[in-house]
């Protein structure tokens, strides 16, 4: 019997996910108001918002939305490029590895050149340091930081060993393979490692050849949810418990697995340095256009490149301090982090730490509610669902262009 209310709340949920409808079942973590919300503002659009409570795991709202009505929950079943989100779990490996420190400076001239390879950055002062390199998210930066990682010889005997120990920092921030919510048909994403690399490019292979990952392009694919659980692991000063919509009652206790505490690898001074630089990219950096003074947000912005236009990305937490949700917004070809998925994320702050929107917020709402995103003719090869077996390679490309948030 318990099984069957399980699978009859599951259902109930993913008709809320794809069909609109709100979720009826009480014993589901989802709450009604953000889930209706969050369905608003994905009207017209292909992408998912996911929100978690940190302290317990339980999913707050997990909304999808199709061009076509294929049954996907965008959420979990499909794997994005995370673009510069991903550089704050760069920064927890790099900081707690000793690679960079809170002083630490690399320059950047609207870019780097690599050999005959240039990463294209926005303008802004040089050389940065690790807060302001994550307030203004510097390509330039991470791709260094990244390579001085592989490249070093002090800690690691080899780029093997050192690409390995990276890898297993992101597989412990619940990277690179399912997290086990209780739905069907989570996907993992794929966090290279050098056995990988090996198969692909051969003994070729060094740094420059992966520095793509230093800003989240390249092989790394994660889902919604994941970038949600790395806000909440941020949230949680560096532990998170597996994400749940099924709450538990007295005649059903909840699933042990959903009790146990995660500790990531890093360290909690690396944690700071994250938390620090994603307060700042919100009191005056790329998503400075959500900062409020009710409460104190921490963000960070994403532009994933793909083949159409820009995948629109944005993680966040808060309170900063005793935080209450975490949340990701991915809007498939939104264009830039700070145009979009931000905004959305703000809105759904806002409800849920006010227990309503203000008169300017609501007509964000309906704005955003009628802002429709035309599908791309091609298909997106950024966006793909994981077949069983297979794993993207990461295209051959002689520059990353420049954006305004920085990918």
């Amino acid at each position: 019997m318990r099984k069957l209310g399980i699978i009859v709340s599951l259902f109930v949920f993913s008709l809320t996910i794809q069909g609109h409808i709100l979720p009826k079942d009480k014993h589901l973590t989802v709450n009604q108001g953000l889930q209706k919300l969050a369905n608003k503002l994905l009207e017209g659009k292909q992408g998912s918002i996911v929100a978690i409570e940190p302290a317990t795991g339980e999913v707050l709202c997990m909304a999808s939305s199709s061009h076509e009505n294929d049954g996907v929950n965008h959420a979990i079943e499909t794997v994005y490029s995370p673009g510069s989100t991903f550089k704050v779990a760069n920064t927890i490996a790099f900081v707690s590895e000793n690679i960079i420190n809170h002083n630490t400076k690399y320059t950047c001239n609207e870019g780097f050149w690599r050999d005959k390879i240039h990463i294209g950055c926005h303008k802004h002062s040089s050389p940065r340091a690790l807060t302001g390199a994550l307030s203004t998210s510097c390509n330039a930066y991470f791709c260094k930081a990244f390579m001085a990682m592989i490249e070093n010889r002090t800690r690691y005997k080899g780029q093997s060993q050192a690409l390995n120990t990276w890898y297993d920092y992101m597989i412990s921030m619940g990277l690179g393979m399912p997290l086990g919510i209780d739905l069907p048909n989570e996907q993992g994403g794929f966090v290279p490692d050098a056995s990988y690399c090996q198969r692909t490019f051969g003994n070729r292979w060094n740094a420059q050849t992966i520095m793509w990952l230093g800003m989240g392009q390249g092989e790394v694919k994660t889902t919604p949810l994941q970038l949600c659980n790395l806000a909440a692991i941020i949230a949680n000063r560096g532990f998170f418990y597996t994400p749940h919509v099924y709450k538990p009652t007295a005649k059903k206790p909840i699933d042990e697995r959903f009790t146990v505490r995660h500790n990531i690898k890093g360290t909690p001074k690396a944690i700071e340095e994250v938390i620090a630089g994603m307060r700042s990219a919100v009191t005056n950096g790329t998503c400075a256009s959500i900062n409020t003074p009710t409460y104190q947000i921490c963000g960070k912005t994403g532009t994933a490149e793909n083949t159409g236009d820009d995948h629109s990305v944005f993680i966040g937490f808060a309170p900063m301090n005793n935080p209450k949700i975490a949340i990701s917004v991915y809007i498939d070809n939104g264009g830039f982090g700070a145009d979009l998925a931000a905004p959305l994320a703000a809105i759904i702050l806002e409800k849920y730490l006010t227990g309503k929107l203000s008169d300017r917020s609501e007509r964000h709402v309906k704005k955003w509610q009628s802002y429709a995103i035309e599908p791309p003719a091609q298909v997106d090869s950024t966006a793909i669902k994981v077949m069983k077996g297979k794993q993207m390679a990461q295209k051959k490309r002689k520059e990353i262009p420049v954006t305004l948030d920085n990918l």
